[in-house]
């Protein structure tokens, strides 16, 4: 990344159910933002749709994921980490892993840096 983007501070409510981006077809929605540094998404998959989720091995940057709403599962070297409402998983840079969701309502909030520009233009 050649120039920063942020030049100041900014608010983000994490609240707002206003997701404008099906990222699986009536199963995952997405909003995301870029820092510096760092990119931010907040994912919701609705009751009943988490086993719908594809299973899909990829790889980036470092990531934290907390679970704020729901629970998920998280595959990475030969096993199944749980994470509750609550509870977040850093997951080192270039790890190749996957996950999965719970049949509740799931809200997962992850910060992965560099910038996941795999993410495209932001939409918060």
């Amino acid at each position: 990344m050649s120039e920063s983007r942020l030049k100041e501070p900014r608010v983000v409510n994490l609240q707002r159910d206003d997701f404008r981006r099906e990222i699986v077809p009536g199963v995952a929605f997405m909003k995301h933002l870029f820092g510096n540094n760092l990119s931010v998404a907040l994912f919701k998959i609705p009751k009943g749709k988490g086993g719908l989720f594809p299973k899909h091995y990829h790889k980036h940057g470092e990531e934290v994921a907390i679970q704020l709403k729901g629970s998920c599962k998280v595959f990475a070297c030969g096993k199944e980490y749980i994470i509750r409402e609550g509870e977040a998983i850093i997951i080192p840079a270039e790890l190749k892993h996957a996950g999965s969701f719970g049949e509740e309502e799931c809200w997962l909030l992850t910060i992965a840096t560099p910038p996941r520009e795999d993410y495209g233009p932001e939409d918060w």
